[in-house]
């Protein structure tokens, strides 16, 4: 139950981030912006439209008015195949150490808006604000069954399920940024970020603690939903021009944890077979938000608002990033950030750090007594909310490399672009999970801007329309050995019988944490894919 708030949220942070996430975090791909991502995340030295306020803010020196709106479309193809645990003996047709049916999220274009403006105060000044979402798939939805539901028992409940059935996640990350040519030459700048994060996830849970049951009468469904409406961070940039052609620039970004709060909606009997076919009468409801739970007197009191808790810590995140630029011989250069004006071309390396291994855990709490035992009921269940539902992540510090460039085909009016990257690994296999897919990444990447001029002069305004593709290879996630250890699913009972509890504290007697099956429900292979379009359009004052 508490997994299924834990899970989602995870989920939901994986899509919308836990966060504000954003370079090299093990839940994107770079990057959001037609520019940015089209050239494989290679920006953080040229950062020369409005969003720099969000990647690089010392890239607002030197802009022109701007305002700009973009979106990018993603396609994600995620698939798992489940290995039986070997000491799982539950009886759902499948013997222990045996595989499931393969099982793939269905695959919906998943919109992803950004708006940026920047205003040029004079040559050495700029201001910038920014709304965005991190560069990551916001909605997930899997198969509930496998199988022909016509078919009566034929059709077993989705092996996935008690990692992941559905979510859907908010975020935005509205943000205000400052940069400033502080001397010839150098831009420095800053940038706050105020984060707005909502998920809504479901999952399944077993409701008793045992060997051998059977799903249709030992799972229930459940749903979270949970918020956090203020995420702050902070970025902090440079860029130096060494000569006319050579520029160096590096960025830092903090941001704090999640602190999220919400409520837990379970469904007992949701899995039996009478209600697959379609009679929910034996349905049970569980609604933490009420203080009766939404069972009547017998509840009265232990339930109510925003009882669920979830903290997950943020990484810092670093840039350094080298690029080289061909000036146009006739073009204005001075305090100017204009490449598709000035330059003949570009190309850019960015090397990038993320601190993945501050996630180690993700911290789901509800309230419980002082022997490590859940107080809030689950109805239609002799099951209990676990006080204690952590989900432990163990992510690793990720690297990546990031090279691209654009090439003006005709000078001021028409660029082409192109660029690739690559990320280390930042899953422990142990942990694999179906919400964030942290394994080794590569991307390749391609897009073009249309500049229309508008009116006469040095100063005429300008329209812009964007265009970009990337494509993610993601490395294969593994963990097939049967009697290997994982990920546990939440049970509403503290110790299977083969466990002896302990008189108190958050551990039975194996050392294995409370209200846990003794299985793992995360064994197999993960493999993912990745397509995103940006289409975007700015203009320039």
């Amino acid at each position: 139950m508490k997994k299924k708030l834990s899970l989602g949220l995870a989920t939901a942070l994986a899509f919308m981030g836990p966060s504000i996430a954003r370079a090299s975090n093990v839940l994107e791909f770079p990057d959001n912006g037609s520019e940015q991502m089209a050239r494989g995340g290679a920006w953080a030295a040229r950062a020369s439209d409005p969003l720099a306020t969000y990647f690089n803010p010392a890239g607002l020196a030197g802009q022109r008015t701007a305002l700009t709106l973009q979106a990018n479309i993603s396609f994600q193809h995620t698939c798992f195949s489940r290995i039986k645990a070997a000491n799982d003996m539950t009886d759902d047709y499948v013997a222990p150490g045996g595989s499931y049916p393969r099982v793939c999220n269905d695959i919906a274009p998943f919109p992803n808006p950004q708006l940026a403006g920047a205003y040029r105060i004079n040559d050495r000044v700029g201001i910038g604000f920014a709304i965005l979402a991190p560069s990551a798939v916001g909605s997930g939805k899997w198969p509930t069954w496998v199988g022909t539901p016509d078919e009566g028992k034929n059709a077993q409940a989705a092996p996935q399920r008690y990692l992941l059935i559905e979510g859907h996640a908010f975020q935005m990350n509205p943000t205000i940024g400052i940069g400033a040519e502080v001397i010839d030459n150098l831009r420095l700048g800053m940038a706050f970020t105020w984060g707005i994060f909502s998920a809504k996830l479901n999952n399944a849970a077993t409701v008793n603690n045992i060997d051998g049951g059977q799903p249709r009468d030992n799972d229930l469904a459940a749903t979270a939903i949970a918020s956090d409406y203020f995420v702050p961070s902070l970025t902090f940039g440079g860029i130096y021009t060494i000569n006319d052609q050579f520029d160096i620039a590096g960025t830092f970004k903090w941001t704090d944890s999640i602190k999220a709060r919400g409520n837990l909606y379970t469904q007992a009997e949701y899995f039996t077979q009478r209600v697959h076919d379609g009679d929910t009468s034996r349905i049970k409801d569980t609604d933490t938000s009420y203080s009766d739970c939404n069972q009547g007197a017998a509840a009265e009191g232990k339930c109510g608002e925003d009882l669920a808790r979830l903290k997950l810590s943020q990484p810092m995140e670093a840039k350094l990033a080298f690029r080289y630029h061909k000036p146009r011989a006739t073009a204005l250069q001075a305090h100017q950030r204009d490449p598709i004006h000035t330059d003949v071309f570009d190309a850019e390396v960015d090397f990038t750090w993320a601190n993945n291994s501050a996630i180690d855990s993700m911290e789901i709490r509800f309230p419980g007594d002082a022997s490590g035992s859940g107080i809030i009921p689950v109805n239609g269940t002799p099951g209990r909310l676990p006080p204690i539902a952590d989900i432990t992540r163990d992510y690793k510090d990720v690297f990546g490399v990031r090279v691209g460039g654009d090439y003006n085909v005709i000078p001021g009016r028409f660029a082409l672009r192109g660029g690739m990257f690559f990320e280390s690994n930042g899953q422990n296999i142990q942990y694999q999970n179906i919400d964030f897919v942290g394994s080794a990444r590569f991307g390749l990447a391609t897009g073009a801007t249309l500049r229309l001029d508008m009116g006469r002069g040095e100063k005429k305004d300008s329209l812009e329309f964007m265009l970009g593709f990337m494509h993610v290879f993601y490395q294969k996630q593994q963990n097939d050995d049967p009697n290997g250890n994982g990920i546990h699913a939440i049970s509403g009972t503290p110790c299977n019988p083969t466990e002896n509890p302990t008189p108190a504290g958050n551990y039975c007697g194996t050392g294995r944490q409370k209200y846990q099956t003794n299985w793992p429900i995360n064994l197999g292979s993960i493999t993912s894919a990745l397509n995103v379009i940006n289409v975007g359009a700015a203009y320039r004052f």
